[in-house]
Parts: C-alpha cells; structure tokens; sequence
C-alpha cells in the first residue's frame, strides 16, 4: 500500500544551492568581462574620432594652403610658427566646433617644402590625442 520514500532517487537542497552559487560566480567573471570591454570600445572611439580630425584638418591645408598664403598671413609671418584652432581658422576660413584642441605647427622641411605637424586633443579625455604629419609642396 505505502511505498518507501528511500527508494526516490532526486536532487537535493544542497545540489540546488551549489549549482546557483557556481553559475552566479561564472556570470559575475563574463560581466567584469564586457564592463572591460566596453571601456576599450568607449577609449578607441575617442581615439578614432581625434585621429580623424587631424586628417581632415591635414586635408584642408594640402587643398586650401600654399606658401603665399602662409608667408603672406599675419598669423604665421616666419616659419616656425604654431598655431591654435581660432588662428588655424582664420588661415583656412573654416571653424572647427569641436570639444577637441587643436593645433598646427610649421616649420622648413627639407628641400624647400614646409613641414606641418597637426596635434589634437579631445578635452574630455586628455589621453585622447592624435598627430598627424604633412608638407606644404606649392
């Protein structure tokens, strides 16, 4: 009439208990995981974006700046000279509204051309920053 409750075979409290606490311990390392990874993503972004400011704005100076320009400027009358984002403006007639720093420097290259270092530095993470070299031909 009655069966045996010995017999049943099952999993118990502890088992339960144990398998919880050793998937909470795998699912905490793959979180620490993607936080890290989301840091580099976030770190690369503000890079890339730094790195492509100072291409375009090495762009902008092969295509709009010769050395009439350049030596005929008030903002850069001998070479070499540096210039910020406000004076870089003025030389290329373009503003750069940007939450970067930006800055130009020129000075004589060889063989008679003039070499152009472009700095940017994205204010909102100072490790974020780029440069970029060009030369002035014409």
């Amino acid at each position: 009439m009655g069966r045996k409750l010995d017999d049943q075979k099952g999993i118990t409290l502890l088992e339960v208990l144990l398998s919880i606490v050793l998937l909470v311990i795998v699912l905490t390392s793959f979180a620490g995981f993607f936080t890290q990874s989301a840091l580099f993503v976030k770190k690369n972004e503000d890079k890339i974006s730094t790195t492509q400011t100072a291409q375009q704005i090495v762009n902008l100076i092969e295509v709009k700046l010769t050395r009439d320009i350049l030596s005929t400027s008030t903002e850069c009358p001998s070479l070499p000279c540096n210039l910020d984002e406000d004076k870089l403006s003025g030389l290329l007639g373009r503003s750069f509204g940007s939450s970067q720093k930006i800055f130009a420097e020129f000075s004589k290259g060889t063989e008679g051309l003039i070499a152009v270092e472009v700095s940017v530095q994205d204010t909102n993470n100072p490790e974020s920053n780029s440069r970029t070299f060009t030369y002035i031909r014409r």
